[in-house]
């Protein structure tokens, strides 16, 4: 019984999940993921930054379009924040996106999209992963580029 105790404890302590997340934060600099999933039906990529409610709403109708109960709508002050959104199109991968800050200037900010390390395994599944991030109001241009 000790041993068992001894080992659950050490394995609690040593999981990496943890770390990966503090990780992706500090990585982030001011990136707030709010949701990532598989389906958000787009044919093509496309990236978006929402400035204002009617286009959050407008969004998050896409993405409930075939969900029920629906993905709630989250609360964002506009004043402070925007929405970032990167849609990935058709893939054949069950890897979702990732979005990072990859350089800040006076007059733009570069966002890096990626997927996780494993995301080359193909799959038989088709997906449509997607991710919207918020951070805070900035005047710079974004500019999306893919990693």
């Amino acid at each position: 019984m000790k041993t068992v105790l001894v080992f659950l404890f050490i394995l609690t302590f040593s999981c990496k999940s943890q770390q990966n997340v503090s990780e992706q934060v500090n990585r982030s600099n001011g990136l707030e993921l709010i949701i990532q999933d598989e389906y958000y039906f787009t044919d093509k990529p496309e990236t978006l930054v929402i400035k204002d409610d009617k286009s959050l709403k407008t969004l998050f109708s896409k993405i409930n379009r075939t969900r029920k109960p629906g993905i709630p709508i989250p609360k964002i002050d506009f004043t402070k924040e925007v929405i970032l959104v990167a849609s990935m199109g058709e893939k054949a991968m069950s890897e979702l996106p990732n979005l990072i800050i990859l350089n800040q200037s006076e007059v733009q900010i570069e966002i890096g999209i990626q997927f996780n390390e494993s995301s080359n395994k193909k799959s038989s599944t088709i997906t449509y992963p997607f991710c919207v991030y918020k951070m805070p109001l900035s005047e710079n241009e974004v500019i999306f580029s893919r990693l």
